[in-house]
């Protein structure tokens, strides 16, 4: 079960690094070559797991969203993302949000190209993914598009991995699940129906 979690997890960061660097490439300031040996980085603290209040819908103010969940379900928030993990504890779902600046907040269809080409070749060197397909979608009604992956897991069983992505007010939502063999994660029935109970406030 470890290596699944781990898997899942790396899966998933490998998404937001990817999210990241196509939507945020002049946030970042550069660094020094060579910070010297008396800079220590701090440490990150590890986002703690919250029960998902008993209504079952976690609630993002900030960024206008909400997320249905089943009985016993948890949330994690860090920084613009917020994934949520099922009774066993294993990320099952995650949803980033990044604001867009400049050219990028004006012609959401570029971003969303340029979003899917950057998923389809990180995603293939950072695991292994192969791409299955990507067609036009919906994200509550907003237009998106779903990219859908195939990952190895060990032997010839696989994974799929899915990404419905779209712009909507300047800030580009990327919702994201796995679906897991039943074998490997019995919670993995619940991912499907969480991500898609995604909705705009």
């Amino acid at each position: 079960m470890r290596s699944q979690r781990l898997l899942i997890v790396g899966v998933l960061v490998v998404a937001l690094v990817v999210v990241l660097a196509v939507l945020l490439p002049g946030l970042s300031s550069p660094q020094s070559p060579d910070p010297g040996p008396t800079q220590t980085p701090a440490p990150v603290p590890t986002p703690a797991l919250v029960p998902v209040p008993g209504n079952g819908t976690y609630v993002n103010a900030t960024y206008g969203y909400a997320v249905t969940c089943p009985e016993g379900w948890f949330y994690t928030e860090s920084g613009e993302s917020v994934w949520f993990s099922s009774p066993a504890k294993h990320e099952e779902v995650r949803v980033n949000t990044n604001p867009l600046s400049g050219q990028g907040a004006a012609d959401a269809q570029n971003v969303l190209e340029a979003l899917n080409a950057t998923y389809v070749e990180d995603l293939r060197a950072g695991i292994d993914a192969e791409w299955v397909s990507t067609e036009n979608s919906s994200l509550d009604g907003v237009p998106a598009y779903e990219s859908v992956f195939s990952v190895p897991i060990v032997e010839e069983d696989r994974y799929t991995f899915v990404i419905r992505y779209a712009v909507r007010d300047n800030v580009a939502y990327s919702v994201m699940h796995t679906e897991f063999p039943v074998e490997y994660d019995v919670h993995t029935l619940d991912a499907a129906p969480v991500a898609e109970s995604f909705r705009f406030l």
